[in-house]
């Protein structure tokens, strides 16, 4: 097989990125396993050679898709969170967390489960994804720590606090159980990160 190669050209990396939200998009509607490179392809108007020439296989289609995806969400959240007035509460620094989170992941809700239902069984994924996740929580701790938050685990209060927002966040856009009070739910997150991080 053709050894891929990295574009430094316009047109090329042009073509590369069309073959990355290609894949994204049909990853997404189809699911991982129901779509093949040669329907990547067609759907970038590039063809299967082309396509060969970037990417090994559609496992390398699928991580830089997703990579792109969540590293430009988890961008935008932490520029979000940085930006914040240092003089922020912790109380109300975990409410404006919250409602960050849950704006700019809202409309994933379909990425996330395709993601997860492949990490499942793609070891190689499951790695790749796992080491971005440790660096977004490790930036999270970061973050945290320069507002003043010093605690000890830091970085597995960070992780457990992601956890929880991100439960919340399901709740709200994807899994909303019947007899449940959202409201209650985000209260009791917000209260039980608060005590996580003021211990």
């Amino acid at each position: 097989m053709t050894k891929t190669r990295v574009p430094t050209q316009k047109r090329s990396i042009e073509k590369r990125e069309k073959i990355v939200k290609a894949g994204f998009d049909l990853f997404c509607e189809k699911g991982y396993y129901k779509t093949n490179t040669a329907e990547i392809a067609k759907y970038a108007g590039v063809s299967t050679g082309a396509l060969y020439s970037y990417f090994e296989d559609k496992r390398q289609i699928f991580i830089e898709s997703f990579h792109q995806h969540l590293d430009a969400i988890s961008t935008a959240l932490l520029q979000q969170l940085t930006s914040l007035p240092e003089q922020l509460d912790l109380s109300t620094f975990i409410e404006k967390w919250i409602e960050v989170y849950i704006d700019l992941y809202a409309k994933s809700n379909h990425a996330l489960v395709q993601l997860r239902l492949v990490i499942v069984d793609d070891e190689e994924i499951n790695h790749h994804f796992s080491a971005l996740e440790n660096t977004y929580f490790s930036n999270i701790a970061n973050i945290l720590e320069t507002r003043g938050i010093i605690c000890a685990n830091l970085f597995e209060k960070a992780y457990i606090s992601c956890i929880l927002i991100d439960s919340l966040r399901q709740e709200k856009t994807s899994f909303s159980h019947s007899g449940l009070n959202f409201e209650i739910i985000r209260e009791q997150v917000k209260q039980n990160i608060f005590q996580m991080l003021s211990a």
